[in-house]
């Protein structure tokens, strides 16, 4: 077998190769060079390339090379994609802020959000606050009744009765004779001092039959009453022979738990509840009033024509300083 001569151009490549390597290794790379050459020859000169083969070679694009140093190409390095950025699966979770590490080694999934304890950055900075809680309210038992105001005044009037000697007490019951004019309130006189409670609800009678329920609270402001000498009387439109009942009635709800308070009531020929109060007025200083309603301090608050007339605007002086509107006592 007989080699071929390489051509001029194949030559001129191999020895511009070697002189860029040294010694032996230039040698070395020579030889497979040279017989790669001649076969590359002898295969060109045996055929010819065919017609689809050369359309092939044609339409393939062509490599891009970037040339590092002398006589070295490489091909361009690859860009590696950018990794993909996961969407949260909602906006809560996208503005969920992410837990401590600690909270993450405390279990297979972690502490909630809300058990994680999260530090502000900054040196000597305080761990936040636990999250605000319900504002505790007071228990009913602590509450003001709405017969505070009530007994404050009755104790107060009670104090200045017995240390002012020669005033003249007053008592919060109207003079029946001075509403043809301007309505003033009666003078006592040497009467036991004492405070009126109505026991009607609206203008209905005390329902004796009716489960009581009494005031919270409004035993304790009584005891402290009558702790001055100050007498506590009950008033209701019954007939006078429910006097026994009704004492049964506030014995049991501790309001009268001595069963020692008087109550006022509807005598025979009586058909109206101010009947009773002109009477009460012989026997007892009445210090205050207490009543769900305006009638109940005088029944003239149900005839007035005006409602803001002079006799109107002396009435309503009185609501508040003797006249007290409170829930019914028992209901």
């Amino acid at each position: 077998m007989s080699l071929r001569a390489l051509p001029l151009p194949a030559v001129l490549a191999l020895v511009l190769g070697a002189t860029q390597l040294g010694g032996c290794v230039a040698a070395a790379a020579l030889a497979p060079l040279a017989a790669g050459g001649a076969m590359a020859g002898r295969s060109v000169g045996n055929r010819q390339a065919k017609p689809e083969e050369a359309k092939a070679a044609a339409a393939k694009p062509a490599r891009a090379e970037v040339t590092l140093g002398q006589g070295v190409a490489v091909p361009p390095p690859m860009k590696a994609p950018a990794a993909p950025v996961d969407a949260p699966a909602s906006a809560e979770a996208a503005a969920a802020p992410a837990l401590p590490s600690e909270a993450l080694e405390a279990g297979e999934d972690g502490p909630s959000i809300d058990e994680a304890r999260v530090k502000p950055l900054g040196e000597g900075a305080e761990e936040l606050p636990p999250p605000a809680t319900a504002i505790p309210r007071p228990p009913a038992a602590v509450q003001a009744s709405d017969y505070t105001a009530f007994a404050a005044f009755a104790l107060a009037r009670a104090q200045a009765s017995g240390s002012a000697a020669g005033v003249v007490r007053k008592s919060v019951l109207v003079d029946q004779r001075s509403l043809a004019a301007i309505p003033v309130l009666r003078n006592c006189d040497r009467q036991r001092g004492a405070v009126l409670i109505d026991l009607d609800v609206g203008t209905d009678p005390f329902d004796l039959d009716d489960p009581p329920s009494p005031d919270e609270g409004l035993a304790d402001h009584l005891r402290a009453i009558r702790a001055t000498g100050v007498a506590v009387l009950w008033i209701a439109s019954l007939p006078e022979s429910e006097a026994k009942r009704l004492g049964t009635i506030l014995k049991a709800t501790g309001l009268d738990p001595l069963g020692i308070d008087p109550v006022a009531l509807l005598r025979p020929r009586e058909t109206r509840k101010q009947q009773i109060l002109d009477r009460l007025d012989r026997d007892w200083c009445v210090l205050a009033i207490a009543g769900d309603r305006k009638a109940d301090f005088d029944e003239v608050f149900d005839y007035l024509r005006n409602p803001e007339g002079p006799v109107a605007l002396a009435l309503e002086q009185h609501i508040g300083a003797g006249w007290f509107l409170v829930p019914p006592p028992i209901r």
